[in-house]
């Protein structure tokens, strides 16, 4: 089963992080929660999650290279924070030259941006990033949810249901997801 790495930035938007962590976990697959810097880290709207490791320990390194997923959440300043980290932009290098799977949802498209990575996807993303992004060289869809080969992106904090079961999808089977679904009430 493929492992997933969930990365927050201290400002992360809480639904956009939380909700893939409850439907991967549903759904049965191995995730683990890393943090930029130090173990609790809150959201832009106060609250606190604790990572499982933090990407400069040993842990966290040992789990960024059995990934095969990594998810970026948005919010305001976990975006911005994202797109600065050189050790986050040195893993979505290794994530894309290794053909691996990495989902970015509304603000967080942009750490791709500051690596020049996956230029010219299909993208979708949060709106005040949009002409950014299209100045960078990616094809905005405006999709609630867009997948490009191994790039998931999603809108907003509103789809955060929908990305998080897209991400699932590219993880393991769709009657995996289907069950998870009809528990869900979807």
């Amino acid at each position: 089963m493929k492992k997933v790495v969930i990365l927050l930035a201290p400002g992360f938007e809480t639904i956009e992080a939380t909700t893939p962590m409850d439907v991967l976990r549903r759904c049965r697959i191995p995730l683990v929660v890393l943090s930029v810097d130090g173990e609790k880290v809150t959201s832009s709207h106060s609250v606190s999650v604790e990572a499982d490791y933090t990407l400069s320990s040993a842990e966290g390194k040992a789990v960024i290279s059995e990934a095969e997923m990594i998810i970026l959440p948005g919010g305001f300043p976990g975006y911005v924070n994202l797109a600065k980290s050189k050790e986050v932009g040195e893993i979505l290098k290794r994530f894309e030259r290794e053909g691996k799977l990495v989902g970015a949802i509304c603000g967080a498209p942009t750490a791709l941006l500051a690596n020049k990575l996956f230029s010219g996807s299909k993208i979708t993303c949060h709106t005040s990033v949009k002409e950014e992004m299209i100045a960078g060289g990616y094809v905005y869809t405006g999709s609630n949810v867009e997948r490009c080969g191994n790039l998931i992106t999603g809108k907003g904090a509103g789809l955060s249901l929908e990305f998080a079961l897209e991400c699932a999808l590219a993880l393991t089977d769709a009657e995996r997801v289907a069950e998870v679904k009809r528990k869900m009430e979807l």
